[in-house]
């Protein structure tokens, strides 16, 4: 398959994630790469792109599709995430006004930038085969406690879809998005793929999206979701 066949299916809509907490884990050894996020707003699905059995990115805050096809292209070409960063850093990509995170099968060590115009409290936080970032975020528990609950779960030897569960759930437990007050978050998602999953159909894509303010917990929404599929799987 082309290269710009598997943007077109891969790099999913964008949509202006302002606030959000996402991660990225890859296992080294089955190779499965798995992204999930949360945000206050309608919909953070399109934040992030995976290639199986390659890599993903995260373009988050002021997501932007180019930045993310032009990470993409440099994943699928073997790239290093300091390379992909460096190149959607260009100032056509407006980077100040946006969050990245690159990891690569071939380098578990990710790449991040956060922009100076991103909305505090914001950053990221990497171990290897582990990114975690964040913007707009209730405070800089957020984005502690959803790294120490990855890194606390991959070292129970978890699969990498347990991870980014209880990642995400941690960063709702310690205030989440400070937009969206007690809620935490009004959309989320999970999405992993195994290394020879075909591009349209990954392992496990789950979305939840649109909730009002005010309404149910997003995370919490994703999590009843996630126990359905869990149970199907078995």
């Amino acid at each position: 398959m082309k290269t710009s066949a598997l943007i077109g299916i891969l790099a999913l809509c964008g949509f202006n994630a302002f606030a959000t907490w996402s991660i990225i884990i890859i296992d080294p050894e089955t190779k499965e790469i798995g992204i999930a996020g949360a945000s206050c707003s309608y919909n953070c699905y399109g934040i992030g792109s995976i290639m199986p059995g390659k890599g993903a990115i995260i373009v988050q805050a002021m997501s932007n599709n180019e930045a993310r096809e032009e990470g993409l292209k440099m994943i699928i070409t073997g790239a290093t995430p300091k390379q992909i960063i460096a190149a959607i850093r260009n100032r056509k990509f407006d980077p100040e006004r946006q969050q990245y995170s690159v990891l690569t099968v071939s380098h578990m060590n990710a790449a991040t930038y956060t922009g100076t115009s991103t909305h505090s409290s914001n950053g990221a936080l990497t171990a290897p085969g582990i990114s975690v970032q964040g913007n707009t975020l209730a405070g800089k528990q957020v984005l502690q406690a959803v790294f120490a609950a990855a890194l606390k779960a991959r070292n129970e030897g978890l699969r990498i879809d347990k991870v980014l569960m209880r990642a995400l759930e941690a960063g709702s437990i310690a205030g989440g998005d400070k937009r969206c007050g007690e809620q935490k978050a009004t959309s989320a998602f999970i999405t992993v793929t195994k290394p020879n999953d075909h591009p349209k159909r990954p392992y496990l894509d789950l979305v939840i999206f649109g909730q009002k303010k005010g309404g149910p917990n997003a995370v919490l929404m994703l999590r009843r979701k996630y126990d359905k599929w869990a149970e199907k799987e078995r």
